[in-house]
């Protein structure tokens, strides 16, 4: 169960600062060890992040109308759930993802090509 909650908590930081508007604000990292992505994993990479922010928006509606602790819990983990099979449809492990992001964050190269990817697809 843990591994889970730290895989959520992940992907949810993960998309939370993926977004535009994080993406620009955040400072760069501390150095870390040159990570390749490939066009092909960062539009999978792309395909998850879509799927991740459509599974949050349903999922924080569906927890505010809620009051009961259990149920909430449930949606939590039906939500974690959901998250980690739409980034392994994308092609993706969720380890692979996660790596992305840290890679995302320290590569500024990388950064600018993510917004091209995104500006150019309409994402």
């Amino acid at each position: 169960m843990n591994y889970l909650k730290l895989t959520t908590a992940a992907l949810f930081t993960a998309a939370l600062l993926l977004s535009g508007a994080a993406l620009a604000q955040q400072p760069p990292a501390a150095a870390a060890p040159d990570t390749e992505v490939s066009d092909r994993e960062l539009n999978a990479f792309l395909d998850a992040r879509e799927s991740i922010a459509a599974i949050q928006q349903d999922y924080s509606q569906r927890l505010e109308n809620t009051q009961e602790p259990e149920k909430a819990n449930e949606l939590q983990q039906a939500a974690n759930e959901e998250m980690i099979q739409a980034v392994e449809d994308s092609g993706l492990d969720v380890e692979r993802f996660n790596t992305i992001v840290m890679a995302i964050q320290n590569d500024p190269e990388l950064q600018r090509k993510l917004q091209e990817q995104i500006g150019g697809s309409g994402r």
